[in-house]
Protein backbone atom coordinates (compact mmCIF):
# COMPACT_ATOMS: atom_id res chain seq x y z
CA UNK A 1 0.00 0.00 0.00
CA UNK A 2 1.53 2.98 -0.99
CA UNK A 3 1.61 5.65 1.72
CA UNK A 4 0.09 9.03 0.85
CA UNK A 5 1.93 12.31 1.44
CA UNK A 6 1.15 15.36 3.01
CA UNK A 7 1.26 19.03 1.71
CA UNK A 8 4.75 19.80 2.55
CA UNK A 9 6.25 15.74 1.81
CA UNK A 10 4.83 16.47 -1.39
CA UNK A 11 6.46 19.43 -2.07
CA UNK A 12 9.81 17.94 -0.20
CA UNK A 13 9.09 15.33 -2.39
CA UNK A 14 9.31 17.61 -5.92
CA UNK A 15 11.83 19.54 -5.13
CA UNK A 16 14.47 16.80 -4.01
CA UNK A 17 13.07 14.83 -7.43
CA UNK A 18 13.24 17.88 -9.21
CA UNK A 19 16.61 18.53 -8.08
CA UNK A 20 16.18 21.91 -7.08
CA UNK A 21 19.16 22.76 -4.86
CA UNK A 22 21.59 22.19 -7.35
CA UNK A 23 19.17 24.45 -9.95
CA UNK A 24 18.43 27.15 -7.57
CA UNK A 25 22.47 27.59 -5.95
CA UNK A 26 23.41 28.75 -9.39
CA UNK A 27 21.48 31.79 -8.68
CA UNK A 28 23.82 33.06 -5.64
CA UNK A 29 26.65 31.71 -6.83
CA UNK A 30 26.51 33.15 -10.21
CA UNK A 31 25.29 36.65 -8.23
CA UNK A 32 27.76 36.64 -5.96
CA UNK A 33 30.99 37.47 -7.27
CA UNK A 34 29.47 40.13 -9.78
CA UNK A 35 28.79 41.85 -6.43
CA UNK A 36 31.74 41.68 -5.09
CA UNK A 37 33.46 42.98 -8.00
CA UNK A 38 31.23 45.57 -8.38
CA UNK A 39 31.71 46.70 -4.62
CA UNK A 40 35.88 46.30 -5.19
CA UNK A 41 35.69 48.40 -8.12
CA UNK A 42 32.94 51.10 -6.35
CA UNK A 43 35.63 51.36 -3.80
CA UNK A 44 38.65 51.76 -5.98
CA UNK A 45 37.09 54.43 -7.95
CA UNK A 46 34.87 56.02 -5.34
CA UNK A 47 31.65 55.15 -7.96
CA UNK A 48 28.55 55.24 -5.56
CA UNK A 49 26.44 53.99 -8.52
CA UNK A 50 28.52 50.47 -8.28
CA UNK A 51 28.45 50.17 -5.03
CA UNK A 52 24.37 50.69 -5.31
CA UNK A 53 24.31 48.04 -8.24
CA UNK A 54 26.05 45.73 -6.08
CA UNK A 55 23.68 46.02 -3.21
CA UNK A 56 20.83 45.55 -5.15
CA UNK A 57 22.42 42.21 -6.45
CA UNK A 58 22.84 41.22 -2.39
CA UNK A 59 19.03 41.64 -1.88
CA UNK A 60 18.56 39.25 -4.59
CA UNK A 61 20.70 36.92 -3.17
CA UNK A 62 19.33 37.39 0.72
CA UNK A 63 15.77 36.84 -0.70
CA UNK A 64 17.40 33.67 -2.68
CA UNK A 65 19.44 32.05 0.51
CA UNK A 66 16.48 30.66 2.47
CA UNK A 67 15.16 28.07 -0.53
CA UNK A 68 18.66 27.34 -1.52
CA UNK A 69 19.68 26.22 2.27
CA UNK A 70 16.22 24.36 2.65
CA UNK A 71 16.53 22.54 -0.79
CA UNK A 72 19.91 22.05 0.38
CA UNK A 73 19.23 20.42 3.33
CA UNK A 74 16.34 18.54 2.08
CA UNK A 75 18.66 17.02 -0.16
CA UNK A 76 21.01 16.42 2.41
CA UNK A 77 18.80 14.39 4.65
CA UNK A 78 17.30 12.50 1.65
CA UNK A 79 20.63 11.64 -0.21
CA UNK A 80 22.88 10.96 2.98
CA UNK A 81 20.74 10.93 5.54
CA UNK A 82 21.72 13.97 7.64
CA UNK A 83 24.92 12.44 8.14
CA UNK A 84 27.23 14.85 9.72
CA UNK A 85 30.84 13.54 8.22
CA UNK A 86 33.28 16.49 7.80
CA UNK A 87 32.28 17.00 4.40
CA UNK A 88 29.00 17.82 5.35
CA UNK A 89 30.09 19.66 8.32
CA UNK A 90 32.24 21.92 6.23
CA UNK A 91 29.28 22.25 3.40
CA UNK A 92 27.25 24.07 6.51
CA UNK A 93 29.67 26.18 7.45
CA UNK A 94 30.69 27.26 4.71
CA UNK A 95 27.14 27.87 3.74
CA UNK A 96 26.25 29.44 7.61
CA UNK A 97 29.41 32.37 7.00
CA UNK A 98 28.04 32.17 3.20
CA UNK A 99 24.45 34.05 4.65
CA UNK A 100 25.31 35.62 7.50
CA UNK A 101 28.11 37.99 5.40
CA UNK A 102 25.89 38.50 2.73
CA UNK A 103 23.23 39.44 5.39
CA UNK A 104 25.97 41.42 7.25
CA UNK A 105 26.79 43.25 3.94
CA UNK A 106 23.46 43.61 2.78
CA UNK A 107 22.50 45.50 6.24
CA UNK A 108 25.59 46.98 6.59
CA UNK A 109 25.25 49.12 3.34
CA UNK A 110 21.64 49.56 4.03
CA UNK A 111 22.39 51.75 6.68
CA UNK A 112 25.53 53.20 5.89
CA UNK A 113 25.88 53.54 2.23
CA UNK A 114 28.72 55.42 2.05
CA UNK A 115 30.62 52.65 3.83
CA UNK A 116 32.97 52.18 0.71
CA UNK A 117 34.35 55.77 1.22
CA UNK A 118 34.91 55.45 4.90
CA UNK A 119 37.54 54.08 7.47
CA UNK A 120 35.36 50.90 7.63
CA UNK A 121 35.72 50.18 4.03
CA UNK A 122 38.16 47.48 4.42
CA UNK A 123 36.69 46.05 6.80
CA UNK A 124 33.68 45.85 4.53
CA UNK A 125 35.21 44.59 1.11
CA UNK A 126 37.27 41.70 3.38
CA UNK A 127 33.46 40.48 4.47
CA UNK A 128 32.42 40.21 1.02
CA UNK A 129 35.53 38.60 0.18
CA UNK A 130 35.34 35.96 2.69
CA UNK A 131 31.89 35.53 1.35
CA UNK A 132 32.44 34.98 -1.93
CA UNK A 133 35.15 32.80 -0.59
CA UNK A 134 33.13 30.39 1.66
CA UNK A 135 30.73 30.38 -1.58
CA UNK A 136 32.62 28.59 -3.74
CA UNK A 137 33.70 26.29 -0.77
CA UNK A 138 30.20 25.31 -0.55
CA UNK A 139 29.76 25.12 -4.27
CA UNK A 140 33.14 23.00 -4.55
CA UNK A 141 31.82 20.52 -1.90
CA UNK A 142 28.71 20.42 -3.83
CA UNK A 143 30.29 19.40 -7.21
CA UNK A 144 32.37 16.61 -5.60
CA UNK A 145 29.79 14.89 -3.69
CA UNK A 146 27.41 15.39 -7.36
CA UNK A 147 30.29 14.31 -9.52
CA UNK A 148 31.96 11.89 -7.01
CA UNK A 149 35.46 12.60 -8.58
Amino acid sequence: IAVKETGFEKINSLLIRHHAHPVLVHTPNGILPLAVILFLLAWIFDYDFLARVAFINLIFVVLTLPLVLLTGILEWKKKYNGAMRNIFKLKILAAAITSASCTISLVWFLLDPKVLSSPQALIFILINIIMLICAGIAGYIGGKLVFKD
